[in-house]
């Protein structure tokens, strides 16, 4: 089953693999990951202004435009000092490039266009909104700005990021230009409370995209899901993170996904070379996804609900940002009674101290 592409609503056409720059690179110079992707094969890249790495990702983007990335040092400058650089083959429309609005007063048309200027690019293929619950005001005017990117074509294609049912249900009623993408977590584990806003997707003609596929065996390996992929692995020869995808693909999804290892990439990109599961193995894989205690498992079943995907919590001394949601709510009462420990504690320190230092001034007052 080759990788391919899927067709939009607009028309367009996205790649069904995607290289992130979030996950491990959040925050961190994506350059050599994107890069390494781009050399290896990947053709659709997925940013966003939430992971701080869009100055990198642009580089690596116009370095494989320019075909820098094909040529190494020695070969590089041998061709600056001695001869013209080839013409690069690499052209912009062969690359896929999606970055996710974050949030903010300036609003998503502005976001975008101080995006453009860090990717040092025209436009971007596909503009999201991050996360329902990063808008500021009205969604109503809020996608305004968004069909207005697109209208304008600073963004080829527009869509959203982590929208239930009720979410999508909402912008659905408001939309002119209807949303072409909703990129979600998705794994078996987060299948079942996923089915209403995968239903809602396809009668909307909304193609999804999944991200954090490779939870069961890089954050539950113990679980039942591990087990029900054996046996596709050996009739395919394929690694659990393929037989994964698979899964992925069976469900109509395009496959969104991260590694810092070059053989991971090559062993991503294997996944067109073998086929497709048999619909008793997706069964199989989705029963073994409904385990009952699940919820107990890195609170990630909040994130089936795909209410929020990072959100900013405050603690004294410093603002974080939590990878899980904080739906979970075990989490969420947590990190506020540390915080309120930290606060009582440190006022108590800080009156100590204040008292300790009004004694001291009056004591070398009365010595003097």
């Amino acid at each position: 089953m080759p990788i391919g592409t899927t067709k939009l609503r607009d028309g367009r056409h996205i790649p069904n693999l995607a290289f992130g720059s979030g996950s491990a690179l959040r925050g961190k110079d994506a350059y050599n990951s994107v890069a390494a992707a781009l050399r290896a094969g990947f053709r659709h890249v997925d940013t966003a202004q939430l992971y701080y790495n869009e100055n990198s990702v642009g580089k690596a983007i116009n370095d494989w435009l320019n075909g820098d990335l094909e040529l190494d040092m020695k070969e590089s400058e041998q061709h600056v000092q001695t001869k013209p650089r080839p013409s690069s083959p690499n052209k912009r429309k062969d690359l896929w490039l999606t970055t996710k609005y974050r949030g903010g007063d300036q609003g998503p048309y502005q976001e975008l266009k101080e995006s453009l200027k860090r990717l040092q690019l025209e436009y971007v293929d596909l503009y999201l909104i991050h996360n329902p619950a990063l808008i500021h005001g009205d969604l109503e005017d809020v996608w305004r700005e968004m069909e207005r990117t697109r209208k304008e074509g600073i963004a080829k294609s527009i869509g959203v990021s982590n929208f239930d049912a009720n979410q999508l249900s909402e912008l659905l009623k408001i939309a002119k230009d209807l949303p072409v993408i909703n990129q979600i977590r998705l794994h078996p584990y987060i299948y079942k409370p996923s089915i209403e806003t995968l239903k809602l997707c396809a009668e909307n003609q909304i193609v999804v995209e999944a991200y954090g596929s490779l939870f069961p065996i890089t954050q539950y390996p113990e679980g039942p899901v591990t087990g029900a992929i054996t046996s596709p692995q050996r009739r395919l020869g394929a690694t659990a993170a393929q037989v994964l995808f698979l899964w992925v693909r069976a469900k109509g999804a395009v496959v969104v996904t991260t590694t810092n290892r070059e053989e991971r990439l090559q062993e991503y990109l294997g996944l067109g070379k073998l086929g497709s599961l048999l619909p008793s193995e997706v069964k199989d894989i989705d029963i073994a996804g409904r385990v009952s205690n699940f919820s107990n498992v890195n609170g990630d079943q909040a994130v089936a609900k795909n209410q929020i995907y990072s959100r900013p919590v405050l603690v004294p001394a410093y603002l974080f940002w939590t990878r899980d949601p904080w739906s979970a709510t075990l989490g969420g009462l947590t990190a506020t009674y540390v915080g309120v420990v930290f606060v009582l504690s440190a006022l108590f320190a800080l009156v100590a101290l204040i008292q300790n230092q009004a004694k001291n001034a009056i004591c070398s007052y009365v010595e003097v």
